[in-house]
């Protein structure tokens, strides 16, 4: 798939080619190169193409994951990931979101904050009303840069307010990185 891991075996595949190849790094003291190299691999910052399937077992359609990203509920850590076809944006949570406040929503870049359409299973947003719209921006290349110069990585904000609502804990704001997110979603759209 174009140097994104699409499974969880090519995950582990990659992750384990790497690791043989930090622990030689590692043994003659360049340990800085192996961080570096881990930390901007796509593995870290990939958008996975995954098949759904419906109850039956029956192929329904394909969608595009984000890696899962920890934020604070105000109380405990939880998980986010965005889910993404192309007629909906899910942010999906493990933990219990506050609609009642109207400020659940994303921003992407420098692009005007956009709320989400509901709640739906108790813990995940749902756009569809300006999923369009966001997939616009989402798919925007990044500006150019001098030459020599490394682009900016562009991210979506998603901004989060989870139940219980007393005592408030306020906003708790989550960031993706959008490297490769492009090509990604024109694989998941030629999905079969």
């Amino acid at each position: 798939m174009n140097g994104i891991v699409s499974t969880h075996a090519q995950w582990r595949a990659q992750t384990a080619r790497w690791s043989s190849w930090c622990q030689t790094l590692l043994q003659t003291g360049c340990w800085g190169i192996c961080l570096v190299t881990l930390l901007h691999s796509p593995a870290w910052a990939a958008w996975t193409v995954k098949r759904v399937y419906n109850q039956i077992g029956n192929f329904e359609r394909c969608v595009l994951e984000s890696h899962t990203a920890p934020v604070s509920d105000g109380y405990q850590e939880t998980q986010v990931t965005l889910i993404v076809n192309t007629d909906a944006i899910l942010v999906k949570t493990k933990a219990p979101l506050d609609a009642s406040f109207g400020d659940i929503g994303l921003q992407v870049e420098k692009n005007d904050f956009i709320k989400m359409d509901k709640v739906v299973e108790e813990s995940s947003a749902l756009f569809t009303t300006s999923s369009k719209k966001i997939l616009g921006q989402l798919q925007k290349e990044p500006v150019p840069v001098k030459k020599g110069q490394k682009p900016a990585s562009t991210i979506v904000k998603v901004q989060l307010r989870f139940w219980p609502t007393w005592p408030v804990t306020g906003t708790h704001a989550v960031e993706f990185s959008l490297e490769g997110f492009s090509k990604a979603y024109a694989e998941m759209v030629a999905c079969k």
